[in-house]
């Protein structure tokens, strides 16, 4: 099963022709056939099937367009780095799982302000840069009465992007509400698609993650109200700036229009935080049942989204009626500077105040729902280290980053990402269209640059966040190159042993000699230490969050003091800056704050191109679409928990026709009398987190017939680390004793994504390496091995590459190693004498491959 970027069936199988003998147009199981469609096996006579998932996130040329949506899939991964409520005896601790709700509400808090922020930045786009910026400097080109319609025709379109996202909703589905039982969801299903079976014959909670339980594959039963309410909510905040810039009320006694949308946003916000039962869907924890009592409160909340969904459609329907009566600013004639991306509209800057003060309470928002959601997350990480392993256990390798903090680090990076594309896609279009400056009146002063000041304000925040970023970052690169140094050597030692001459691969062919290997040494060195860096990405993540949240705080408050005809203390002015405030600072800040704005401004303008770029290249190509999408791969996998505006989860459908296929291959081997397990499943990457969950499905007989083979696999150096509710420690040590230690992990060290799973604590003693790992049944580790000829062949190939195995996680040199004399049952290695570094890829075409099996096969 291949991992992330879906390589194809053909380049699975090694085959130029496949077919398929399973599965529909997403899940796809194929064999090599030969030209005449004959199926064509192993060398042993074993059939080899390759599943195919990767259209799921790549199939498309639409799907190209998700790359502008990755701010939302990492909120809502952000849900399932959520550390568990159970204890590791299986036991649910009372205090903590009310703090997990309570972190999950704060991230559907932090959601559905990445929802406004977004709907904001469109009805910038649409509403000021065009309807009002592009019209007023066109009006001599637009018909006699036409100007009028261009910005109510703006507003109309900004609510058609949320229509788009809401198309799928059905208001039948909203009025009946969530169902006791819930079902898989409709738009993952084929014709006829199997539905996740209870468990049967074995106990899910003894499987220690949530994969074992079929809930996790059914869906959230919330998952419509749950997008009704954030397309209101993007309803909402385009009429309410739609209603505000149009300087009219509908109403001349009591609350106006504007202050009826705002409640309105207020309500849906509010309800959105409320909806779901997070324990159900997003953890399926074993005693998080619905009582009918929480179906009455979830119904009722269904139908409330439907509600506010119509409002919200009539109130921006309003809005832009009294935009279309108020039309374009009004004044003296326009004047554009000649030579300059300038000009004159009367009036203008009362209208674009009113943006700043909607930015400025979008702040506010961004600042309550981080701490909606990191106050809550804290507590839980400091409520679950109490039952955590200890650094003398073997748990410890597999513990959670941060303390359990990840959840944290990864939301407050999407709020981060969110803003900075939305500053993005403002500054780019107005500069694409030349708005990007407007002057007020005839004082140089008197313009406003890009959008809003607020928006001068973001562009200075990533110019001054980045430079501090770029040396912080080269500084930690140097330093950990250098500290690395003489493990480094060591890996290059052992990769490219001195004074040995490699032969080459014809017999009248030179060998290479040794003085040549400078090069590959270099070379295995530089991969081993970018492979290392992974082991600090939460270090990272932390910083850039860090560094960030100091600048986006700093933001809010200098934005709310100058609309507020505030200001800030004088040495703290430089955090934050607008264009209009910078001839009141220092001599030096005055002289760096525009190469700031101007570096940040490039960035962001860098970052729309990239992002339109290659979204167009996606679109033409599928390559590139399989390139782009990767981020998807990872992130898609996980159900909505907390926004809906992501792609499908695709676990809803991979996992549960992995482990059907599966099942199916177990029951036609039956009546088999051989002792050896009868179906391998071999999982790459993220194939190995679906192979994972897929097993978790399979009863305990079923598992005993079964054997797996990871490779390139994140599931003890990442993946217990980012989701440990769902891989951990205990899950892999019950799967592990339920396949029978039938599970053999291929790694490297060059891997730049994966790493050791079965085994920790890697060292060099000075003459050896040294590791921790699971303990070896007794027929592997050695007291059965010498009758059982499959082994010995086994053993003999391990031993002759040189395959330093630590217990049942196998590291394979990079690269491998050139034998003068092949051994028994390994064909003839046809590759350059001295072979490239794979790292992280083509560990099938690795000469003890077949060994590996043979390994797993015969336990």
């Amino acid at each position: 099963m291949h991992g992330v970027s879906g390589a194809p069936p053909e380049d699975m199988l090694e085959k130029p022709h496949v077919l398929q003998v399973d599965g529909d147009d997403k899940s796809r199981f194929f064999r090599a056939v030969d030209g005449n469609d004959r199926e064509i096996r192993a060398n042993d006579g074993h059939t080899v099937e390759g599943f195919h998932w990767g259209r799921y996130t790549s199939g498309t040329w639409l799907k190209a367009l998700w790359l502008s949506l990755i701010p939302f899939g990492l909120v809502n991964a952000a849900t399932f780095m959520l550390p568990a409520a159970e204890r590791r005896d299986g036991t649910v601790d009372t205090i903590a799982r009310r703090w997990r709700i309570g972190a999950m509400a704060g991230l559907r808090l932090q959601a559905i302000f990445l929802t406004v922020t977004f709907a904001f930045a469109n009805g910038l786009l649409l509403i000021d840069i065009v309807g009002t910026r592009w019209t007023y400097r066109n009006l001599d080109s637009i018909p006699d009465g036409l100007e009028r319609w261009v910005p109510a025709a703006a507003v109309v379109a900004t609510g058609l992007v949320f229509a788009i996202f809401g198309r799928t909703l059905r208001p039948s589905r909203l009025i009946a509400g969530p169902a006791a039982t819930l079902d898989p969801e409709p738009a993952l299903q084929p014709v006829d698609s199997v539905v996740p079976r209870d468990p049967i014959g074995f106990d899910p909670v003894a499987r220690r993650t949530p994969f074992a339980r079929s809930e996790f594959y059914q869906g959230d039963s919330d998952t419509p109200a749950l997008l009704a309410l954030h397309v209101a909510a993007g309803l909402l905040t385009v009429g309410l700036m739609a209603q505000r810039f149009s300087q009219e009320t509908l109403w001349s006694s009591g609350p106006g229009l504007d202050t009826m949308i705002f409640v309105l946003l207020g309500v849906t916000i509010a309800a959105t935080i409320v909806l779901g039962d997070p324990e159900r869907a997003a953890t399926a924890l074993q005693d998080e049942a619905h009582t009918e009592r929480m179906l009455r409160w979830h119904r009722w909340l269904s139908r409330t989204a439907l509600v506010l969904l119509a409002l919200a459609i009539v109130a921006l329907l309003l809005a832009a009626a009294n935009v279309l009566s108020h039309g374009p600013p009004t004044g003296a004639a326009h004047t554009a500077l000649e030579g300059k991306d300038q000009f004159v509209i009367p009036k203008f800057g009362e209208r674009v105040k009113v943006f700043d003060v909607l930015g400025g309470w979008l702040i506010g928002l961004g600042l309550v729902s981080a701490l909606a959601a990191g106050i809550p997350a804290q507590l839980l990480a400091r409520r679950s280290r109490t039952w955590e392993a200890t650094p003398d256990e073997p748990a410890w390798h597999f513990r959670a980053y941060s303390g359990g903090r990840a959840s944290v680090a990864f939301a407050n990076l999407a709020v981060l990402l969110g803003v900075g594309f939305a500053a993005a896609s403002v500054t780019g279009v107005s500069t694409a269209l030349g708005l990007r400056e407007v002057r007020v009146s005839a004082k140089d002063s008197d313009s406003i640059s890009g959008s809003t000041p607020l928006i001068d304000r973001v562009a200075y925040a990533w110019g001054f966040g980045i430079l501090i970023a770029l040396a912080v970052i080269l500084t930690w690169l140097v330093v950990s190159r250098i500290q690395s140094r003489d493990a480094l050597r060591t890996h290059a030692r052992v990769g490219y042993p001195a004074n040995i001459m490699y032969p080459a691969a014809r017999a009248d062919a030179s060998p290479y000699p040794a003085p040549r290997l400078k090069k590959w040494r270099a070379a295995l060195m530089s991969d081993v230490w970018k492979a290392r860096l992974k082991n600090q990405a939460a270090g990272l993540v932390w910083f850039i969050v860090g560094t960030g949240g100091v600048l986006a705080a700093f933001l809010g408050w200098a934005e709310i003091a100058r609309l507020s005809g505030g200001d800030v203390p004088g040495p703290l002015r430089p955090l934050s800056v607008s264009s209009g405030e910078v001839e009141g600072l220092d001599g030096f800040w005055e002289a760096v704050a525009p190469v700031f704005t101007q570096i940040g401004s490039w960035v962001l303008l860098g970052l729309i191109v990239l992002l339109v770029t290659k979204g167009r290249q996606a679109v033409k190509d599928e390559q590139t679409r399989r390139g782009i999408n990767i981020i998807w791969d990872v992130i898609a996998f996980w159900p909505h928990a907390v926004h809906p505006f992501t792609p499908m989860p695709y676990s809803q459908r991979t996992v549960v026709d992995l482990s059907e296929r599966i099942r199916h291959h177990v029951a036609a081997a039956q009546d088999d009398p051989a002792p050896e397990r009868h179906v391998i499943v071999c999982g790459h990457s993220q194939g190995s987190l679906i192979s994972f969950a897929a097993l978790n499905l399979m009863s305990d007989d079923e598992l005993e017939r079964i054997g797996l083979v990871t490779f390139g696999s994140q599931l003890r150096v990442i993946f217990p680390r980012a989701f440990p509710a769902y891989v951990n420690h205990d899950a892999i040590v019950a799967l592990r004793q339920n396949l029978g230690s039938a599970w053999v992990n291929l790694w490297r060290d060059t891997d730049p994504l994966a790493g050791p799973v079965l085994s920790w604590n890697h060292q060099w003693d000075g003459a050896q390496w040294t590791s921790e790992q699971f303990a070896l049944p007794d027929e592997a580790s050695g007291r059965q091995r010498a009758t059982n000829p499959a082994l010995v062949d086994v053993d003999r190939v391990a031993t002759a590459f040189e395959v330093w195995r630590c217990g049942d996680d196998w590291r394979l040199p990079d690269p491998f190693r050139r034998l003068a004399h092949l051994p028994d049952g390994v064909g003839p290695l046809l590759e350059a004498p001295i072979n490239t570094l794979h790292g992280h890829s083509r560990f099938w075409t690795d000469p003890v491959w077949p060994a590996a099996l043979g390994e797993v096969r015969n336990r």
